[in-house]
C-alpha cells in the first residue's frame, strides 16, 4: 500500500503515524514501569526510615550504657536509690544523678538536670555479695534494642 507524500523543505517525506492501538499498548507499559518504579521507591524509603530509627535506638542505647558505665568506674562510692535511679559519689566529691523519667535518661549534678538519652526502660542491679552494678538499657519503641554491661567503681564502695 502507498503512503502518503508531502514536500517539505524541498524533499519528498514520508508521513507515518501511530495507530490507536500502538499508542493505547505504548502508554499501558508506560504506566506499568512507573508503577515499578515508584513501587520500588517507595519500598526503599520504608527500608531507610526503619533502619534510621534502629540506628537511633542502637545509638541511644551505646551512649546511655558508655556514660553510665564510664561515671560508675570513676566513681568513689556508688549508691543504687532504687532499680531506677543511682547516685554517684565523683572523685571531685560532688554528687551526680542518673535516672530515667518519661522515656528520657537524666544526669542530674548541682541541682542541674541534663538529658543523656532517650530509653524505653533502664535497670540496675547490683548482685548480693558483689563489687559489681549491672545496667540494663532498652530503647525503641516499636522494635526494641537492649544493651546490659557491669560496672565496678574504683572505690569499690557499694551501698
Amino acid at each position: 500500500m502507498p503512503s502518503k507524500s508531502s514536500r517539505f523543505g524541498g524533499k519528498f517525506k514520508t508521513i507515518q503515524g501511530l495507530t490507536l492501538i500502538e499508542l493505547v499498548l505504548s502508554i499501558a507499559l508506560l504506566s506499568v514501569l512507573l508503577a515499578a518504579a515508584f513501587g520500588l521507591c517507595n519500598s526503599g524509603i520504608k527500608v531507610y526510615k526503619r533502619c534510621l530509627e534502629e540506628l537511633s535506638n542502637m545509638q541511644n542505647a551505646r551512649y546511655a550504657v558508655n556514660k553510665l558505665s564510664t561515671s560508675i568506674r570513676q566513681a568513689r562510692e556508688v549508691r543504687l536509690i532504687s532499680d531506677k535511679k543511682i547516685e554517684i559519689k565523683a572523685p571531685d566529691g560532688s554528687r551526680v544523678y542518673y535516672y530515667l523519667e518519661y522515656g528520657i535518661l537524666y544526669r542530674e549534678k548541682y541541682g542541674g538536670k541534663n538529658p543523656v538519652a532517650e530509653l524505653q526502660s533502664l535497670e540496675f542491679f547490683r548482685p548480693a555479695g558483689s563489687n559489681f552494678i549491672k545496667i540494663t538499657v532498652k530503647a525503641g519503641k516499636e522494635e526494641y534494642f537492649i544493651l546490659e554491661t557491669a560496672a565496678t567503681p574504683y572505690g569499690y564502695c557499694l551501698d
